[in-house]
């Protein structure tokens, strides 16, 4: 059996359906959908994977953090537009990824 993808862009929905993408999806709409492909799991490792995204969930949950910076600093973020406060946190997470590159800026500082 065949995995079919199709990843839709914005210019995409601008578009019309096309004919052939119409028929393409009216067939697919009355196939029946095969699952003999599909890996069977023992209840252990059901339980085990979910464990496993529990605890993803809870290192991936956001936390609301409030601190103080200098009024400029911020309409400097704030100068990036819309998204400025999702621009932080990546860069904050680069930082947690890169501790040499926050040594240096601390020792820069200093």
């Amino acid at each position: 059996m065949g995995i079919v993808r199709h990843t839709l862009r914005k210019s995409d929905l601008e578009k019309p359906i096309s004919e052939e993408d119409l028929a393409l999806y009216k067939e697919m709409e009355n196939s029946p959908i095969d699952y003999s492909d599909d890996p069977k799991y023992t209840r252990e490792e059901l339980h085990q994977m979910r464990i496993w995204a529990e605890e993803r969930r809870r290192e991936q949950k956001k936390m609301m953090y409030s601190l103080r910076l200098e009024s400029g600093t911020v309409k400097w973020w704030q100068s990036l537009g819309k998204g400025y406060t999702s621009i932080m946190a990546k860069f904050l997470d680069y930082a947690k990824k890169h501790p040499e590159w926050v040594k240096e800026c601390i020792d820069n500082a200093t």
